[in-house]
């Protein structure tokens, strides 16, 4: 989002909110349906018009949490940089309109010269590391204009092209591979088969119809949610659509970053919030777990939406206080 936006109303798309029953934990102190009524008695007093002053702190609030995720995310990944620097990357390009500087080197050197973060580094990881930072936040910029904003459909074209705009000009390297040029597979369905630990994920040939067939669900399931008397579940339906599209891993790198926008695109469209994922050892050692359970045992996204939950009540929570002029504890 642009602080310069105009704000009338929040959620973008309102919907008729109610569980879908899909949530599960392991953990005992967790009450999936306290968490939901407590985030959806929050997300019911966002409902309404806004001040010029609470627009401004709404818009500024987003795009502070949408930098939190972009560091979680990246931390996950071993992408980008320490905190401090990423928070002033993603500033950098909120104030220049989606743009970031042709010389990121320079850049980096005069802003951030001797940070501890970055010291020791190559001038290639210092490149790499900055586009990292720089195109996620346009790739969150862009997925949020056509499918929050816009109010469009989430398309494999919306996907492919926010997946390009993520990895443009980041070669993929591993020690044990070959380089794999940006141009080979930014935005581009692989070709090849890929696998994490003991999971191999869809195999090539059957990439494009596994899309196909995940795009036309959402839409039919967004459509019926937002259908007059419809309901829908967003941190369900987003968790859901988030673990479906990480199970097809339809790009040859980049897909953890990519099913973390989806999970946050659908967040933002009908409940208002940005969840940050992986900033602490912590979380993402959680994360990370969750997501092996889902796949090892076939059980669904039940444990994952519970994880998101969380966050999102704590990040409802966190918004109202601001917009009420009150401190977040």
């Amino acid at each position: 989002m642009n602080t310069n936006n105009t704000i009338s109303a929040w959620p973008p798309v309102r919907v008729s909110i109610q569980s879908d029953n899909s949530y599960r934990t392991y953990k005992d102190e967790q009450n999936p349906q306290a968490l939901f009524e407590k985030a959806t008695r929050y997300l019911d007093s966002l409902r309404t018009s806004y001040t010029k002053e609470q627009q401004n702190t709404l818009a500024r609030e987003i795009n502070e949490a949408v930098i939190h995720a972009i560091f979680g995310s990246n931390m996950i990944e071993r992408a980008g940089f320490d905190w401090e620097p990423t928070l002033q990357i993603c500033r950098n390009v909120i104030r220049q309109n989606g743009e970031y500087t042709v010389n990121p080197y320079s850049d980096i050197r005069e802003s951030w010269a001797g940070h501890s973060a970055l010291r020791g580094k190559s001038r290639d990881e210092l490149v790499r590391g900055y586009r990292e930072v720089a195109q996620h936040m346009m790739t969150f910029q862009h997925i949020i204009h056509h499918f929050v904003t816009a109010s469009g459909e989430m398309t494999e074209g919306l996907i492919k092209d926010t997946h390009a705009i993520l990895c443009m000009n980041i070669s993929i390297i591993d020690p044990e591979h070959p380089e794999v040029p940006w141009e080979k597979y930014a935005g581009k369905y692989r070709d090849v088969a890929v696998g994490a630990g003991n999971t191999m994920f869809t195999m090539p040939k059957f990439v494009p119809a596994k899309m196909a067939e995940m795009c036309a669900d959402l839409r039919r399931e967004l459509e019926e949610g937002e259908a007059t008397r419809g309901i829908l579940d967003p941190f369900s339906l987003a968790s859901k659509y988030s673990l479906k599209f990480v199970e097809i891993h339809p790009f040859q790198d980049g897909n953890g970053r990519m099913c973390r926008l989806i999970l946050n695109a659908i967040l933002l469209r009908y409940a208002g919030i940005i969840v940050a994922i992986g900033e602490t050892e912590e979380d993402r050692i959680e994360y990370i777990d969750i997501k092996k359970r889902a796949s090892r045992d076939m059980e669904g996204h039940g444990e994952y939406a519970t994880f998101v939950l969380k966050k999102a009540g704590k990040g409802i929570q966190k918004l109202k206080q601001k917009l009420q002029g009150k401190r977040s504890s």
